[in-house]
C-alpha cells in the first residue's frame, strides 16, 4: 500500500513538473527572405517552478539559413524561401517542455486593392453622399496595413486595418471612403488614397473623383 501510494506521489509530481513551464508563443509572424528578423518566443512558470530562468533553445527541426533561436527569441536574416518545421526546448532548474512551430519565410508582402479608382457625385445642398467602398487584401495573411488621404474632405475607416486569416472565410477586408461636401463649391475634385504596408513591395494607391454639382 505504501509503495502504491508512493507511486502515486511521484506520477502528481510529475505532472506538476510537466505543467509548471509552458511556451505562450501560439504562431510565428512570416518572414521576409534577405531582412532581418526577430520574434520573441514568450514562456511563463508558476510558483511550483521559479528555480532559475528560462532557457529557450532549439530541439529538433530545421531553420532556414541565418536564422537562429537564443536569449527567448527567434532572431536573424533568413537567406532561403520556404516553409520550416522545428521544435523549440523551454527549461530551467526544475521543468521543461517542448512546443513545434512552422516559420514561414517568402518575399516582401504585396497588397491588392479592388477597385483603384472610384467616382462619386454629389448636388449642392442634398444629402450626404454614401461611403465608398474599397476591398484590400495582400499576399500575407493577418497583414497590418495603413492608409493615407491627401484631402481634407475625404476620410477612410478601416473595417479591421488587416488582411484576412488564413482560416478566415472573408477574402479581403474593407475600407470605407466618406466624402464631406459642405465645403466645396460645385466642380471637379481629385484625392488619392495611398496603402502601404512594413516591408510591403508595392503602395497601391486608389484615385477618387469627387463632382459637386449646382443646385437646381
Amino acid at each position: 500500500m505504501r509503495r502504491l501510494l508512493s507511486l502515486c506521489l511521484l506520477v502528481v509530481l510529475s505532472a506538476l513538473r510537466c505543467e509548471a513551464i509552458e511556451i505562450r508563443t501560439s504562431e510565428l509572424p512570416w518572414a521576409v527572405v534577405n531582412t532581418e528578423y526577430r520574434s520573441a518566443i514568450a514562456t511563463g512558470i508558476d510558483g511550483r517552478c521559479a528555480e532559475g530562468d528560462v532557457v529557450v533553445s532549439l530541439h529538433d527541426g530545421r531553420l532556414p539559413r541565418g536564422v537562429e533561436v537564443g536569449a527567448g527569441y527567434l532572431f536573424g536574416t533568413p537567406r532561403e524561401i520556404g516553409k520550416f518545421q522545428f521544435s523549440v526546448h523551454a527549461a530551467n532548474n526544475c521543468s521543461s517542455t517542448v512546443k513545434e512551430f512552422e516559420l514561414i519565410v517568402t518575399g516582401k508582402p504585396i497588397l491588392r486593392v479592388f477597385p483603384d479608382e472610384v467616382t462619386c457625385e454629389y448636388r449642392a445642398g442634398g444629402s450626404v453622399p454614401a461611403p465608398l467602398t474599397v476591398r484590400v487584401s495582400g499576399s500575407w495573411p493577418d497583414l497590418p496595413y495603413s492608409i493615407r488621404v491627401d484631402a481634407p474632405w475625404l476620410s477612410a475607416k478601416l473595417q479591421a486595418g488587416v488582411t484576412p486569416a488564413t482560416d478566415s472565410a472573408l477574402s479581403s477586408d474593407t475600407v470605407l471612403l466618406e466624402i464631406d461636401p459642405k465645403n466645396l463649391t460645385p466642380g471637379t475634385y481629385h484625392a488619392s488614397v495611398r496603402f502601404s504596408t512594413w516591408l510591403g513591395a508595392n503602395s497601391p494607391v486608389v484615385a477618387v473623383t469627387f463632382r459637386v454639382v449646382a443646385a437646381e
